[in-house]
């Protein structure tokens, strides 16, 4: 994503919690009702890079920001891309007790 011409850096930002769960997020399983045939996903595996920004407020609250690089552009000045990798598997029911 490139940031429009007036556009703020942090308006593009969303909580890190909200992005790790967009990349999560992968609704109910596909189900093909002639066939009786399904697929689910049961492990995904994600390694990015990733904008975060640290915003305090003024009672010292930390929050983190965060979005998929903005720039793609390389330039004299670039922001710090932080390196994440992120697994999410299903459990199975039996061992969950």
């Amino acid at each position: 994503m490139t940031l429009l011409p007036n556009q703020d850096l942090d308006e593009i930002l969303i909580p890190f919690a909200d992005m790790v769960q967009q990349l999560v997020d992968y609704g109910e399983p596909l189900e093909d009702t002639s066939s009786h045939q399904a697929m689910m996903i049961e492990r995904v595996k994600v390694e990015m890079p990733v904008e975060i920004k640290v915003l305090v407020d003024e009672d010292g609250k930390a929050t983190l920001k965060s979005h998929a690089p903005t720039q793609s552009t390389e330039t004299t000045i670039m922001p710090v891309f932080h390196r994440m990798k992120l697994t999410v598997e299903l459990e199975d029911e039996k061992s969950v007790g």
